[in-house]
C-alpha cells in the first residue's frame, strides 16, 4: 500500500512547510509589515504604552526599549514612574 503525501497549503494557496503556519512569502510580507509599523513608532520616539522616551539597546540591531524598562537603577527616565516592559524590533 502506497503512503499518501499530505501537502500543507497556506491561506494564500501556496504550498507551505508543515512546520510553519504560513508560506515563506506570507511570512516575509507579515515580517516587513511589522518592521514598518515598528519604524513608525521609533520615529515618534515615544513609548506607546506609557509615553516615556524610547532608547536603543545596542545588544541587537534594531532593538528599541522604553526608557522605563528594567531595574530602576538603570533607567534613563523619571524614577517616580512605574516600570514599563515595552520593547520593539525594527529589523
Amino acid at each position: 500500500m502506497a503512503r499518501m503525501k499530505v501537502i500543507s497549503r497556506c491561506t494564500c494557496g501556496k504550498v507551505k512547510s508543515k512546520y510553519l503556519p504560513k508560506c515563506k512569502a506570507c511570512l516575509d510580507r507579515d515580517h516587513n509589515q511589522r518592521c514598518k509599523e515598528a519604524r513608525v513608532i521609533v520615529e515618534k520616539g515615544v513609548c506607546p504604552r506609557c509615553g516615556s522616551k524610547l532608547v536603543r539597546n545596542n545588544a541587537l540591531p534594531g532593538w528599541w526599549q522604553c526608557s522605563q524598562y528594567g531595574n530602576w537603577k538603570y533607567r534613563e527616565g523619571d524614577l517616580n514612574k512605574s516600570d514599563c516592559g515595552f520593547q520593539i524590533f525594527t529589523e
